[in-house]
């Protein structure tokens, strides 16, 4: 026969057995957060390869930027300077240039432009390029260039006819102005060329060009004398070269650099 048990005496049973199960439940759960941040029951995380390790030690550092060591050239001029009539951009005279001579470049040559000629859309692609002397002053922002080449002056020929004292003077100003910006680099002075062939206006803005590069000690190269094209080299626009006329100009212009 079970032994009966009073009312008092069941509930205490019952709240004794709700305790036991309570405690059964935090031995369960806290032996559960210990073996969690102790790692256990966790995969183990795989171990990274050699060949991506080897990838990110050699590719996780930022670069430092190399030095471009080669003299740096400065380039006015007009649309021959700009590159028209070549082919392609390597075959323009001023990039055939720095490939011969080893030359970092800066090219700031606008179609239509000269010593005292400004030009728009239909010369230089822009809605305004100006002369010479105002591209002279971007030029100078190039503190370490060794050479500093104005080349042109055919748009000049008109203006030279009417008042040949303005443009010989816009001509000096320009030699000047580098001179004075840049003391010591090398100044060349390339004369101007003509598909037209050499008259008395030609020679006339030729000497004035090559006066001006005197009073500054600049090297003088001459295309008309001799003549640095020949027909074989003449566009079919008949005012521009083609890729055999480019690497003239590159050529003559090489010598000063020497």
């Amino acid at each position: 026969m079970g032994v009966i048990l009073s009312s008092s005496s069941r509930r205490r049973a019952k709240r004794n057995k709700l305790i036991a199960v309570g405690a059964a439940a935090l031995l369960v759960f806290g032996g559960l957060g210990t073996a969690l941040a102790l790692g256990v029951g966790r995969p183990a995380v795989p171990e990274v390869s050699s060949k991506v390790a080897e990838y990110y030690a050699q590719n996780s550092a930022v670069p430092t930027p190399t030095k471009d060591t080669r003299p740096l050239a400065v380039f006015i001029g007009d649309s021959y300077t700009q590159g028209v009539g070549a082919s392609a951009a390597p075959n323009k005279w001023v990039e055939v240039l720095a490939a011969k001579s080893n030359l970092a470049y800066v090219n700031l040559g606008k179609g239509g432009t000269g010593y005292v000629s400004t030009s728009g859309p239909s010369g230089c692609g822009l809605s305004f390029c100006p002369a010479y002397k105002e591209m002279v002053q971007q030029g100078l922002a190039e503190k370490d260039a060794t050479y500093f080449v104005v080349s042109g002056g055919q748009n000049d020929f008109d203006d030279f006819k009417k008042d040949p004292a303005a443009v010989t003077a816009a001509v000096e100003d320009v030699y000047q102005t580098i001179r004075a910006g840049l003391p010591t680099v090398k100044i060349v002075a390339v004369g101007p060329s003509t598909p037209w062939g050499v008259d008395p206006l030609v020679l006339g803005l030729d000497k004035a060009v090559q006066d001006a590069a005197a009073k500054v000690g600049a090297t003088y190269v001459s295309m008309i004398d001799p003549p640095a094209f020949n027909a074989n080299m003449i566009a079919k626009d008949k005012a521009h070269v083609t890729d055999a006329g480019h690497a003239a100009i590159a050529e003559r212009v090489a010598t000063a650099l020497r």
